[in-house]
């Protein structure tokens, strides 16, 4: 399949040309936008014991080993799609059922996009629940 074509740099003024938000100049602004959601993300995380778990060794083995084997967003991979991994979920949340934590069969790899809405949706799950 062919390539689309180029379109500008994210960062005003900037003149390059990418196939991906930013140019090669500027990737650097992607990965520190990604950092600094993801560092949002643990603050507001209250559960203690739940931030304990994503530190834990156990854990990074388990997300490294279930990224490599399934590199691709499963989600996207259903609609013909072919997006890289950027997060490894749980199916069923730890908040749910903490003896799935480390259950590979309870993990799936999902693009940003679709870590998002799958988040979203459960947090309407409960907070409808809680009314």
């Amino acid at each position: 399949m062919p390539r689309r074509s180029g379109k500008q740099c994210n960062v005003m003024h900037c003149p390059n040309i990418t196939h991906d938000t930013y140019c090669s100049v500027h990737a650097h602004i992607a990965e520190e936008n990604r950092q600094a959601r993801h560092n949002e993300y643990k603050r507001e995380r209250q559960d203690k014991k739940e931030q304990r778990f994503y530190s834990s060794t156990a854990w990074n083995k388990l997300r490294d080993t279930k990224r490599s084997r399934d590199p691709l967003c499963e989600h996207c991979l259903m609609i013909g799609k072919a997006k890289p991994v950027e997060e490894i979920d749980h199916i069923v949340e730890i908040k749910d059922d903490w003896s799935l934590r480390l259950t590979y069969s309870n993990l799936q790899s999902l693009c940003g996009a679709c870590h998002r809405k799958k988040t979203q949706a459960e947090r309407r799950k409960r907070q409808q629940k809680h009314i």
